[in-house]
């Protein structure tokens, strides 16, 4: 049995640009040293099946990693869907500035990319890390038809067979007209109207809508749109693509950052100028935050993703900014009673506490009773042919802890989490988003607002 140094990180590499990144040897080390630990500590037991698999394979080698086969080693990665909160559990990260600095989930997304590298990518995998071709290929005339062929049986069992995506897994819709073309319409219908530029704004901002709210959920970004006019907030929506994640999950490092360095050419000359970036994809502020600045190669590109970094929020987290500086609007009208409310695991992994339950608490007569377990979706990994079972088997904690609530509404930050909580939940609906919730409730119930009227304790 090998002798694996815990203190010794000069292997932690998870700059690409870094030659050593590349390097098997190098992998193999990391592999070992961080295995190891993790085998020994096994905290992170109940995250993902990524643990089980690895403690089980380290089981059968009498707790020696450096004899796990090439087959262990690859389902340990297969299995990690990158929900990282083996990250925000572990003890040992450069975040809690330990010695260890240990980082699973980056460690398994430098094995893919080097795999990715020296072996390249399948069709569906192709397929699945680009959804900005998906979306502009199904958006619009042919969405109906579209949408049908996703919703049938005999389709669905070509489309696993062929591609690789499981027959069963509820996928989501696309639209007739996409968020961008909605707001650029949006826009000159207010400019006509003397309306488009707040004079005194309460702040200036770039709304990062992401490609699934552009092409499979507009109504999420109409809402948003509305909420932060209603709380006279200036919104900016430039050209745009997807933040790169899906590439990143695939391991194509090239393609991603060209995803990435499109985006930092769109939004950072806002960002220098002082505009907050809102993503509503808790995913994709996350990739803006912290996926950006590491992955663009040194100089100015990622000096410019830097300034990106600094000024990407969560859609809620902005909210909440507003309400410490006493600029929300809380004239709220109605009341969605109680909320299920999900947490995605990507909010979980940025720190900043539970920002949509602190704005959504705010209407009056409302209680959100918050549930943080992973759901199971995980970006693509829910969609593919061998992983959707485990998926939903992964949700359930999720699924059951909701349902346990009994809320008049269930509610996520996550898009795609939305439709697995349906799924796994039997929902007539998909989940909705906590601006959602807000928009609705700046209305009253005889606009279009919530059921119940929001009623004041005092009154």
């Amino acid at each position: 049995m090998g002798h694996v140094p815990y203190e010794n990180t000069a292997d932690a590499i998870y700059d690409p640009h870094d030659p050593k990144f590349w390097d098997e040897a190098s992998l193999d080390n990391e592999l070992a040293r961080v295995f190891d630990l993790c085998n020994g500590c096994r905290m992170c037991f109940k995250f993902c099946p990524s643990f089980p698999s690895l403690f089980e394979a380290v089981d059968r080698t009498d707790n020696d990693v450096f004899k796990l086969t090439q087959a262990d080693k690859d389902k340990v990665v297969d299995e990690c869907f990158q929900c990282k909160l083996c990250y925000v559990a572990c003890p040992y990260t450069a975040t809690d500035e330990h010695k260890y600095n240990i980082d699973y989930p980056a460690l398994m997304q430098r094995y893919r990319m080097i795999d990715t590298k020296k072996n390249g990518l399948g069709l569906r995998e192709k397929i699945l890390q680009n959804p900005d071709l998906a979306g502009k290929a199904n958006t619009g005339l042919l969405s109906g038809v579209i949408n049908w062929g996703l919703n049938n049986n005999f389709h669905r069992k070509i489309a696993q067979a062929v591609i690789g995506i499981h027959k069963d897994k509820k996928m989501p819709a696309f639209h007739r007209t996409s968020f961008s073309r909605w707001f650029k319409q949006h826009r000159a219908r207010l400019e006509k109207e003397g309306g488009g530029i707040v004079a005194d704004p309460a702040a200036k901002v770039v709304l990062f809508a992401t490609c699934f709210v552009n092409y499979n959920n507009p109504r999420v970004g109409k809402d948003a749109v509305l909420v932060l006019e209603k709380n006279n907030v200036q919104v900016e929506c430039p050209n745009q693509n997807c933040c790169g994640m899906p590439g990143l999950d695939t391991g194509d490092i090239d393609f991603a950052m060209r995803k990435m360095e499109k985006n930092i050419a769109s939004l950072y000359p806002y960002a220098e100028q002082g505009y907050r970036i809102l993503a509503i994809n808790p995913t994709c502020s996350l990739t803006l935050k912290k996926e950006y600045p590491n992955f663009m190669p040194p100089g100015e590109l990622r000096e410019k993703a830097q300034v990106i970094s600094k000024a990407t929020r969560d859609l809620h987290e902005f909210l909440f900014e507003l309400k410490q500086e006493e600029k929300l609007n809380r004239d709220f009208k109605s009341s969605p009673g109680k909320v299920a409310y999900h947490v995605p695991c990507h909010l979980r992994m940025q720190n900043i506490g539970f920002r949509s339950r602190d704005i959504m608490k705010l209407i009056p007569g409302t209680k959100i009773s918050p549930v943080a377990e992973c759901c199971g979706h995980d970006g693509t990994f829910a969609m593919k042919e061998e992983f959707f079972e485990m998926s939903m088997k992964t949700g359930k904690k999720s699924f059951d802890a909701l349902k346990a609530a009994g809320g008049d509404q269930v509610a996520t930050d996550c898009p795609l989490a939305a439709i697995q909580l349906q799924q796994g939940m039997d929902l007539d609906e998909a989940a909705i988003h906590p601006i959602q919730v807000l928009a609705r409730a700046y209305r009253s119930p005889e606009d279009g607002g919530w059921e119940h009227p929001a009623v004041k304790p005092e009154e």
